[in-house]
């Protein structure tokens, strides 16, 4: 060294130990990177594969519990479909039973007024007359009741007879009620004690009109009750 001047003198070993050195600290350092990177891949990996196996799992799980539930539900629909069929059941059962509950009443009180009456009339009598329309157009489907009261120690025998007045063409007219009848039945004879039955059909003839009905009981015999005649509007 001359003054200020200063000397350099060039030594290439050290830079090339230099450059190794950080060849080596690069390459450590990329090394470890990697195998950092590689180990928190393989525990990310390992987590997804986790949170995966679970996810299958509770997928297999609601599957199931998504059947289960199916089959509840197609259980409740079969249980409720039972129970409405069965409410129906018990429905109409019990409206059979309330009707027939209100026949026996009727069968019960019309008993009771031939047993024990209060102010039926003694001897014969028309207990009742139903009268009612069938499908058919001008057909209809009578119901007399006869009856004996006070003196059942004996038959009461005899002949029923009906007749309808009515109008045709605008004039009065009188049809016999066995004429009506289907297949134009015999005279209705009646013989009893206590009471009897008379039911069938009658057809009205489309162009007559009818207004009121007149029932005849004629006893025949002797000792016999009075008859009755009883005349009453046409029901229909």
């Amino acid at each position: 060294m001359s003054g200020d001047r200063k000397i350099l003198v060039y030594q290439p070993l050290h830079a090339w130990l230099g450059l190794v050195v950080v060849l080596v600290l690069l390459t450590t350092a990329a090394y470890l990177l990697f195998e950092t990177g590689i180990r928190h891949s393989g525990e990310r990996v390992e987590q997804l594969t986790r949170r995966l196996a679970g996810m299958e799992g509770s997928y297999d799980a609601l599957q199931q519990v998504n059947a289960e539930l199916l089959e509840q539900i197609a259980v409740l629909k079969r249980s409720s479909e039972i129970d409405r069929r069965a409410t129906r059941e018990v429905r109409n059962e019990y409206a059979g039973l309330r009707e027939e509950a209100m026949e026996l009443r009727k069968q019960l009180a019309f008993y009771q007024g031939i047993v024990s009456p209060d102010d039926a009339r003694q001897g014969l009598n028309i207990q009742r007359f139903h009268l009612e329309p069938t499908q058919e157009e001008g057909d209809f489907f009578y119901s007399l009741t006869l009856t004996q009261v006070k003196r059942n120690e004996r038959y009461v025998r005899g002949v029923v007879e009906m007749e309808v007045d009515g109008l045709e063409d605008g004039k009065q007219k009188v049809l016999k009620f066995r004429k009506l009848a289907a297949g134009n039945s015999k005279v209705l004879n009646f013989k009893f004690r206590y009471f009897q039955n008379f039911e069938g059909e009658i057809r009205i003839p489309p162009q007559f009109k009818p207004r009121q009905i007149r029932i005849l009981l004629i006893p025949k015999g002797k000792g016999q009750p009075a008859g009755i005649e009883e005349t009453m509007d046409w029901p229909i």
